[in-house]
């Protein structure tokens, strides 16, 4: 009895260990680590904004449709980052009329993501949107950098992709709950 109690508390504490390194941060507290992380993408925002377009200085595309359509992209994915329904819905909104002559087949998907309500059906469909843009991006991009992000954690440990104008990981796939989780998987210039 007691080497089954040893070997079954012995198996727990190794779960827990891989649970624990996956993508959490080392903070003492989750509630200062929430806020702190919050302030964080607040603090990140506010250099967007006042930067006016720092995305366009890390990548610029030779279409200028482009351009906008990868600045919708990127305020959509901002806004699961702040599981903001309402924001990623006005922001593929957006992005569904920029892209609807010249890639209907996107605006189609940002149109999905326009009409739910529910941030975790809007990052399933961002997941769908994210494919999409890929090629999109590659072949117009004339300058600078897109980061081509990825969390393992993502949708059960399938994990999944999204693109940023920063090295910096800010995961739309978790928000706040996993904020920092992910890496840069690739760097398309």
């Amino acid at each position: 009895m007691k080497r089954e109690i040893k070997r079954l508390f012995t198996i727990a504490v190794i779960a827990g260990s891989f649970i624990l390194t996956s993508c959490v941060d080392d903070k003492k507290d989750k509630n200062e680590q929430v806020s702190g992380e919050q302030q964080e993408m607040n603090d990140h925002s506010e250099e967007m904004k006042s930067e006016n377009g720092s995305e366009e200085a890390n990548a610029e595309f030779n279409d200028q449709n482009v351009t906008k359509a990868y600045e919708e992209y990127l305020a959509v994915k901002d806004a699961l980052v702040g599981t903001d329904a309402a924001a990623a819905g006005k922001a593929a909104q957006n992005l569904e009329k920029t892209l609807a002559e010249a890639k209907p087949e996107i605006a189609g998907i940002a149109g999905k993501l326009a009409e739910s309500e529910d941030v975790n059906v809007q990052r399933e469909i961002f997941s769908e949107l994210t494919a999409a843009m890929e090629p999109v991006l590659k072949d117009a991009i004339s300058s600078g950098k897109i980061y081509k992000q990825f969390c393992p954690m993502a949708f059960e440990g399938k994990g999944d992709y999204w693109y940023s104008n920063s090295e910096e990981i800010r995961n739309p796939y978790f928000g706040d709950k996993m904020l920092k989780c992910g890496r840069v998987d690739n760097t398309i210039m």
